[in-house]
């Protein structure tokens, strides 16, 4: 139980703690306790309490950073309040839900086993987001009387082309590509044709800019007469990117 507790208490205190803190010292702080418990000589009072609060102080205030006695005394007030709270819930199902009755060693193996499988599935979710972000770039729209920039998501699912040319396209929204001055001269419209969910074909208007520049984690990426097409809604509902880039323009 020591996962939830610790888990639950990073969250009170507003604590930053890795996964591998938070595990690793709920192993080790169970493994002092079970150790305490087979030591001879020791009286049953510090067994039985003083023993494990004092374990469960030390190990919180090495997974949380705890830089203060005071800090430290209030993570051990929030311990105490959650196996009191814990614990009761606890005995009251075990007494009282005919379902949990005689169940005690099954439900245990569960409830270590449900929190074990939310900090894999909440560590999947943050190397996700670290490389969605790792897939944002900054991009320089270049026209012939002024340039823009904008955060824009590397897709490697965008597969949007110019039939005529066969250039790859990317996306950008309208409100964006209109502060780029001269940018919807006729000459330069383009017609490209695109699937979407919901919709089985339509066509997007689109337009050449004379260059574009990819600020790459390494090196910068130039190019000339890329065509773009124009989406009239948000691109990112979060407003963390402005333009979808074909992969083809970051070498994917």
């Amino acid at each position: 139980m020591n996962l939830y507790f610790y888990t639950l208490l990073s969250r009170t205190l507003k604590r930053t703690a890795t996964r591998l803190r938070i595990i690793g010292g709920s192993a080790v702080g169970a493994a002092f306790c079970v150790l305490l418990i087979f030591m001879p000589g020791i009286p049953a009072v510090i067994k039985r309490y003083i023993g494990p609060a004092g374990i469960s102080m030390a190990a919180a205030a090495a997974i949380l950073r705890l830089d203060n006695v005071k800090m430290v005394w209030k993570a051990a007030g929030y311990l105490s309040v959650y196996a009191f709270a814990f614990g009761g819930i606890m005995k009251f199902l075990f007494s009282s839900v005919p379902f949990f009755r005689g169940k005690q060693g099954e439900i245990w193996y569960i409830l270590g086993a449900g929190m074990l499988g939310y900090q894999a599935v909440s560590w999947w979710i943050a190397q996700a987001a670290k490389k969605r972000a790792a897939d944002i770039y900054k991009v320089k729209l270049r026209g012939e009387y002024n340039e823009i920039e904008l955060d824009a998501l590397l897709d490697t699912g965008n597969s949007l082309r110019e039939p005529v040319s066969g250039k790859p396209v990317s996306v950008v929204e309208e409100a964006c590509l209109l502060q780029l001055a001269g940018i919807k001269a006729p000459e330069k419209l383009k017609a490209i044709p695109y699937h979407s969910v919901g919709r089985n074909h339509g066509i997007m208007e689109g337009y050449e800019v004379p260059e574009i520049v990819i600020e790459g984690k390494e090196e910068s990426m130039r190019w000339q007469k890329v065509i773009v097409g124009i989406s009239r809604n948000k691109i990112s509902a979060n407003g963390k990117y402005q333009m979808i880039l074909h992969p083809d323009l970051c070498g994917r």
